[in-house]
């Protein structure tokens, strides 16, 4: 009972906010009318049916928001409020001064943070007592570059927080809190989590057999007290026999950054994946990125012509900015930069409307691949954004059957913007176009795409029913 609250005592006066750079409401302000003013997905969200029940919302948090002290409670019920909309694409974040390069002044700019002093001896001390809960207890992260402590401290927005042992030392330092824990269910909770550069999330966690499973983010594998659970080698795309005739093919992220290495796996792997009858593409948990990194997979999973829909851009001041910078980017090519330039132009030339063109394009392979005859896609609600558009792409085939459960719903409104905040305390990021399956009646922005074969989490291994699926 002392060590507990020992423990207590340590959380409570050893936690430091920040002192708030302007006044909140000021931030507020600035966001509604931002979000209004350029945000290409305001004018389908907030309607004359749902109108008065979004100015309910913005009267309570503006209230809320009024008696705020610090930059870490204003960012949290600033994301609250932005909740509402329900698009994973509207997004504030912490910023900070200085280079991102300089190690001092990240460290500076969240030194400030929630901090608790328990070192991993105290902490290992703590968590094999008589009595902790289960979850309590030293985690790692897949990685190996993270390790923390996580333990009983009750409050009224948690039940358990989470404090880095071990971490890079300069965007997370020993004793910052990571992420805190509320539980809904037995093995269930709900989170607050902390991103590398401390913005905030709040996805659904499960606990079983050692994993603490962060939805979308990944897992914690608690490593004492008791037999420590197996952390997987890290890979970012895998490809491996299921047996004799299925491959197994696991894409965790869109992102542009590593689309080589999925360019370098499937150009390796062809001749395989061109005699092999039956593939599974597992796709959970996959945030998403750019859509040029499926590229290489879509021969593998094509069966005929796939309509899509092309996109509108809304033209203000503020996003017109966008694109004057992306035109003077040498990162693109000429092409894109005159495509880029011409854009702008247009967009000045219709303020306050959508520019482009809606209709149906159809894309098509001259050649069609005799295998995989039958793939298997595993989704659920980690899927989002990049990753749904590649769904969006394959569920059009005849040899593709979607396993598992919705994806995110975050896919309608895209190609982000970014802006920071009076005083440059946050920074917001907000989509600029709008897709024109929306009109069409195929928005999938907070529902997500449904799966053909429903599965549910606690249901046996997913990738062996896919398997059992595919032979059938």
């Amino acid at each position: 009972m002392k060590s507990f609250l020992l423990l207590q005592s340590l959380f409570l006066f050893s936690t430091l906010l920040p002192a708030q750079s302007c006044p909140c409401v000021t931030q507020f302000d600035w966001l509604r009318q931002k979000l209004e003013i350029n945000y290409s997905g305001y004018r389908d969200k907030v309607t004359p049916q749902n109108q008065a029940d979004f100015e309910k919302h913005t009267s309570v948090y503006k209230d809320k928001i009024a008696g705020v002290k610090t930059d870490t409670a204003c960012l949290r019920l600033l994301t609250e409020w932005a909740g509402w909309f329900r698009d994973g694409h509207v997004q504030i974040f912490p910023k900070g001064p200085g280079a991102p390069e300089d190690p001092a002044i990240i460290r500076q700019r969240f030194v400030n943070g929630e901090t608790f002093a328990l070192p991993e001896p105290q902490a290992r001390d703590y968590v094999q007592k008589p009595g902790r809960d289960p979850i309590e207890g030293i985690y790692q992260n897949v990685e190996g570059n993270y390790r923390i402590a996580l333990v009983k401290n009750s409050m009224p927005e948690r039940d358990f927080a989470a404090v880095i042992l071990q971490a890079d030392s300069i965007w997370w330092m020993p004793g910052q809190v990571k992420f805190d824990l509320k539980q809904t269910a037995p093995g269930q909770y709900s989170s607050r989590y902390y991103m590398r550069d401390h913005s905030e999330r709040t996805p659904t966690a499960t606990f079983r057999d050692g994993i603490l499973e962060i939805e979308g983010l990944g897992a914690w594998y608690k490593q004492f007290p008791g037999t420590p659970a197996t952390i997987p080698p890290p890979a970012i795309f895998t490809l491996e026999k299921a047996d004799s005739s299925t491959l197994l093919l696991t894409i965790p992220t869109m992102n542009e950054s590593v689309r080589g290495q999925l360019d370098s796996l499937i150009r390796a792997n062809s001749a395989l994946l061109e005699r092999t009858p039956n593939l599974i593409i597992d796709c959970r948990d996959n945030g998403g990125g750019s859509d040029i990194t499926f590229y290489p997979l879509r021969p593998y999973v094509y069966s005929g012509p796939v309509k899509g829909y092309g996109a509108q851009i809304y033209a203000t001041d503020d996003n017109i900015e966008k694109y004057d910078r992306l035109r003077h980017n040498k990162d693109f090519s000429r092409n894109y930069r005159l495509y880029f330039a011409h854009l702008s132009r247009k967009m000045r030339r219709n303020k306050g409307a959508f520019v482009g063109k809606c209709r149906e394009e159809t894309q098509k392979f001259k050649k069609l691949k005799p295998y995989p005859q039958r793939v298997a896609i595993l989704i659920n609600g980690g899927c989002a954004s990049s990753c749904e558009q590649f769904v969006y792409y394959a569920r059009q085939s005849d040899r593709v059957t979607l396993i598992g459960q919705n994806t995110a719903g975050i896919m309608d409104y895209g190609n982000l913007h970014e802006m920071d905040f009076p005083c440059g305390a946050f920074g917001l990021a907000y989509p600029t176009s709008r897709s024109c399956r929306v009109d069409a009646g195929q928005a999938i922005d907070g529902t997500g795409m449904p799966p053909d074969v429903r599965l549910e989490e606690k249901d046996k291994d997913w990738v062996e029913f896919a398997q059992q699926y595919l032979k059938k």
